[in-house]
């Protein structure tokens, strides 16, 4: 998949979203929930968060949050630590394309990451994107 691709498909299936964009970053806002984004897509790397090396040409990284049990099932028994960049530092390989795992910043909060999504991947989490724009 490209931005491109998912940028059309969420301006497509999910009414109401605005885009906000900041140095080639595109922001997803939520119609009832303009401070948070529901879904944001990162070209490079920054000062925050350098761990998916985006720099490298052609990479990206999707993220968004899905709802907690799921992220329970799938990545609660990582750490028991529910602080912020709970999940830097615990030996993710974050550089991993087509893998979709916890953020390394706002896991704690339920957010997921994917870097380089395929087509395949990205038709499976297409259902953790429409729980979580129906729950915002």
């Amino acid at each position: 998949m490209t931005i491109d691709e998912i940028k059309t498909y969420l301006l497509q299936n999910f009414e109401g979203l605005s885009i906000m964009e900041n140095d080639g970053d595109l922001f997803f806002m939520h119609k009832s929930n303009d401070k948070l984004p529901f879904v944001t897509l990162i070209s490079k790397d920054n000062d925050y968060d350098s761990l998916s090396n985006l720099n490298r040409d052609g990479f990206f990284r999707l993220n968004f949050p899905i709802d907690k049990e799921t992220f329970n099932s799938k990545f609660g028994s990582m750490t028991n630590d529910k602080k912020l960049e709970a999940y830097m530092n615990i030996g993710i390989d974050f550089t991993q394309e087509n893998m979709l795992l916890p953020h390394p910043t706002y896991g704690p909060l339920n957010w997921v990451c994917i870097v380089n999504p395929s087509k395949e991947k990205f038709e499976m989490i297409k259902q953790y994107l429409t729980v979580s724009f129906e729950t915002l």
